[in-house]
């Protein structure tokens, strides 16, 4: 016989439905449950911040299982308790409960045997443990939220009713919890991460401003020179340096490098550079070209890979104004003077490439009026939005414009300040940027000042 004509008949005798009327009243229901359990993990999951999350969930499970008081708790790996971290009444948050143990009151045992703990009346369950948060406890529900075997947490539920929640709810939020589970966990690593990047940028800050101070600003008793710098790292650590060094009576020395790379690695290995200088400095005063030299054995010795320091070392003589320069690598110096640009030809090898380098040195015979600078290619090859270089030519024409009277600082400012225009804002620079100005004034020098030490500060 075929199997339709089994159930020919049935519908004229009228003795059984093919669906039970009270499974057909209880679909539109369930549909509707189902829905708003699909809507609510996709909205949940979607939330990272932790204290957003939590609200947002008791706010999202009311609807599906009424309570009167609301708590979630957290698994402490570390310290083997959970934590509450929001709890709620009504629908006011209310001051978090102590931490408990496993084994510990209705909320500890659903943790401990990782499933539901339904209690219809409280008073005659020995576990439950009162709470003066308000409501009258009579029924609890303690969800587990787990992730596969692992506990992330408690989802517990209390009403003043008995027999407050029944075996749908704990079914609902069994599929629930899953999610808010999986939501818990991500909020959790999300925080971690943030955490770690607000700490990681309060340790850059912190950083950075220790590199900035340890940058001198400016040095005296050097007559008839007025010194400026300027320094804008690319990012929170830089990777050029600038220094002053005292060289002897009237006499300066100084320094400009420029790392290779960027950002922390750079600062750091700039850092080992200005130690190594200043340490060379007070053992050793030597003519530029032989510092450079020196350096560079010191500094390949101790080279990470892939790292190597353009520089330029000079020395300020203020008895005779004299300039005299050795390059390793960095841009060539330039002078203005009545509003010519001289480079100055004086070229050389990075430090820390080779065991063995020599270095050229030249020594200029400066004027009053004669602006010298120094810069890193960060100044030179800052690039506008065609890709094109901002140049020795804009470098000396930025100086030419200013007032003959303007100050190195001035001078200092007004380069930086124009490379930031070139480039259309400092966010858009790529590299860093440092810059050395000398300019030779012609003030009267009483004779006792020759004999002074530079102050460096």
């Amino acid at each position: 016989m075929d199997d339709l004509s089994k159930l020919e008949g049935f519908g004229a005798r009228g003795d059984a439905d093919l669906v039970s009327s009270s499974l057909l009243a209880a679909l539109p229901e369930h549909t509707r449950a189902l829905g708003l359990l699909h809507d609510v993990s996709r909205e949940l999951t979607a939330i990272l911040d932790l204290e957003e999350l939590l609200r947002r969930i008791a706010q999202r499970v009311k609807p599906l299982v009424d309570y009167h008081a609301f708590t979630v708790t957290l698994w402490n790996e570390s310290s083997q308790l959970l934590e509450p971290v929001f709890a709620l009444r009504y629908e006011d948050t209310i001051p978090l409960r102590g931490r408990l143990a496993l084994h510990q009151g209705l909320t500890g045992a659903a943790a401990a045997e990782r499933r539901i703990v339904r209690v219809g009346d409280v008073r005659e369950d020995p576990r439950f443990i009162r709470c003066e948060h308000g409501v009258e406890v009579r029924s609890e529900l303690a969800v587990p939220l787990l992730l596969q075997d692992r506990l992330v947490g408690i989802l517990d539920l209390e009403s003043a009713k008995t027999h407050a929640f029944t075996a749908e709810d704990e079914r609902m939020l069994q599929t629930l919890g899953s999610y808010i589970a999986v939501a818990l966990e991500n909020a959790r690593l999300f925080g971690q991460v943030r955490e770690n990047e607000r700490r990681l940028q309060h340790d850059l800050d912190t950083a950075r401003e220790i590199q900035l101070r340890l940058l001198p600003v400016g040095a005296r008793e050097i007559p008839g020179l007025d010194l400026g710098a300027g320094y804008a790292p690319a990012r929170e650590l830089g990777g050029d340096f600038y220094d002053f060094l005292p060289s002897g009576e009237g006499r300066l020395a100084l320094a400009l490098g420029d790392v290779s790379g960027k950002g922390t690695a750079a600062a750091l290995f700039a850092s080992l550079a200005v130690g190594v200088l200043r340490e060379h400095g007070v053992e050793h005063r030597c003519p530029p070209a032989e510092v450079l030299a020196s350096l560079n054995q010191r500094l390949h010795s101790r080279r990470l890979e892939g790292r190597f320091i353009a520089m330029a070392f000079a020395v300020y003589d203020a008895h005779f104004r004299t300039l005299t320069i050795a390059n390793a690598g960095v841009p060539r110096p330039l002078v203005i003077r009545d509003g010519s640009v001289e480079i100055v030809r004086v070229v050389g090898v990075p430090l820390g490439l080779f065991p063995e380098a020599e270095y050229e040195e030249v020594s200029l015979q400066l004027h009053p009026g004669d602006v010298v600078i120094l810069a890193s290619d960060g100044i030179h090859e800052a690039e506008n939005e065609n890709g094109e270089q901002f140049g020795v030519e804009r470098l000396a024409a930025v100086v030419s414009a200013l007032p003959p009277d303007s100050s190195a600082r001035t001078i200092a400012e007004q380069v930086l300040r124009a490379t930031d225009e070139y480039s259309g804002g400092e966010c858009a620079l790529s590299d860093d940027r440092t810059i050395l100005v000398l300019r030779i004034t012609d003030e009267p020098v009483a004779r006792d000042d020759w004999s002074k030490f530079p102050v460096i500060y």
